[in-house]
């Protein structure tokens, strides 16, 4: 994932604003050095790339760096570099920083769809919109070095319909009535609509897919009820896409992969612990 030049060296400004005032009291910034970054623990990389970024706008040569996505055992080097001691410890924070959060995060990430597809091989796990504001590319960068897709980027790309919204049309009757409508104005998106957890959840759900609605997305909805819901909407409507959301983690992501949802929404993919990564830096 594509992060500018002036992202990077926002990230190291924040740490350095002004100077490395020990490195310059010490008087080693001119020594030649090495920095690696070492996983403490077996972990899903991710961020190999952007801590790269980091490194070499710090001023260093990047000279071993493990691809996103990749598996690591303890011990394995996930990133090293040559160069100053004033630019590696202008580095050092920073990139450590983006390595164990990013790690943390995709290897949670593979957690969560080795668990869910362990029980249903077609399942997807995607993620929500709800990251940290302000680090959503970072966050879903992460997620998918761990295999973990976004559901939504943002409100521009998809279509998602709330009962916040229903109650600017007065209701589930009024939209469905403008249906036809609403897939007109966007013939190239798939409408989906959130049921939430009522007496009336199978009952409206049941009325949006004989309506010809394209996904459901069942908010909080248990994985037993979801099951039953499931079973029916298919009969009604083979072709539909369902999605469970709400409170999904790895402590129950396979009992809602044998719901027979399509897709099972999380959060918790952005809530995992940080990696432990050790950083090693010596003169040359």
């Amino acid at each position: 994932m594509f992060f500018s030049p002036q992202e990077i060296a926002a990230l190291i400004q924040e740490d350095q604003p002004f100077l490395d005032l020990t490195t310059r009291m010490l008087g080693i910034g001119d020594r030649a050095s090495v920095i690696r970054f070492e996983c403490r623990q077996a972990i899903t990389i991710a961020g190999t790339e952007l801590a790269g970024q980091i490194l070499t706008s710090c001023g260093l040569v990047v000279t071993e760096s493990k691809p996103s996505g990749a598996s690591a055992v303890a011990g394995t080097i996930l990133l090293a570099a040559q160069g100053s001691a004033q630019a590696a410890h202008s580095a050092w924070k920073v990139a450590q920083n983006v390595l164990e959060y990013a790690c943390g995060i995709a290897t949670h990430a593979r957690q969560l769809v080795q668990a869910a597809q362990c029980i249903n091989p077609r399942v997807a796990v995607v993620a929500t919109r709800k990251s940290t504001p302000g680090i959503r590319r970072f966050a879903v960068m992460a997620a998918l070095a761990g295999g973990v897709l976004p559901h939504r980027l943002g409100l521009s790309e998809s279509i998602l319909v709330f009962d916040q919204h229903l109650a600017f049309l007065g209701g589930l009757q009024p939209f469905l009535q403008r249906l036809a409508q609403y897939q007109a104005l966007v013939p190239a998106k798939k409408i989906v609509v959130e049921v939430q957890k009522t007496e009336h959840t199978l009952t409206d759900a049941l009325t949006l897919a004989q309506a010809g609605i394209s996904g459901l997305q069942f908010d909080k909805v248990a994985p037993a009820s979801l099951t039953e819901i499931a079973a029916q909407l298919r009969a009604t409507a083979p072709h539909i896409t369902l999605f469970a959301a709400g409170g999904i983690t790895l402590a129950n992501v396979r009992a809602y992969a044998a719901s027979g949802m399509d897709a099972l929404v999380t959060s918790a993919v952005y809530h995992a612990e940080p990696a432990d990564i050790g950083v090693e830096i010596h003169p040359t």
